[in-house]
């Protein structure tokens, strides 16, 4: 193959996963700034706590870049905070974790509102059914 088509390749893939990312002002790192970023934007939080080893979690991630309809409800709803199960002690303990993956809905104040803990049985489509019936 040539060089354009290589770049073809390239530039697709790139644009494919720009695509799949949620936008920018729907993502915050901690869950501090996630709070912040949802009373400023007047939303609720998407907070989804994962592992790097979690094989359930990696399925879950593949779910969620493929689910246009969890992406859009995401952007237009919710902060995503997504925060690793190892690295957040505080979080493991307030919400007795065990493991990932977990998934939560929390008001504007850090408050639960819905969560799942482990796999949900039917994948993307409980997350979308929680995070609609969260917005009720």
């Amino acid at each position: 193959m040539n060089k354009s088509v290589y770049l073809i390749l390239i530039l697709g893939v790139l644009g494919a996963i720009y695509i799949l990312m949620p936008g920018e002002e729907t993502q915050a790192g901690t869950l501090e700034d996630g709070i912040k970023l949802a009373r400023d934007q007047d939303k609720l939080i998407f907070l989804y706590v994962n592992g790097d080893w979690c094989t359930y979690c990696k399925l879950l991630e593949t779910q969620f870049s493929q689910s246009q309809e969890f992406q859009n409800l995401v952007d237009e709803h919710y902060i995503w905070v997504t925060l690793a199960f190892e690295k957040n002690p505080t979080i493991v303990r307030r919400f007795n974790l065990r493991g990932p993956p977990a998934l939560f809905v929390l008001d504007q104040d850090g408050s639960l509102i819905m969560e799942i803990i482990g796999y949900p049985p039917h994948g993307i489509s409980d997350v979308i059914f929680m995070l609609q019936e969260a917005l009720k």
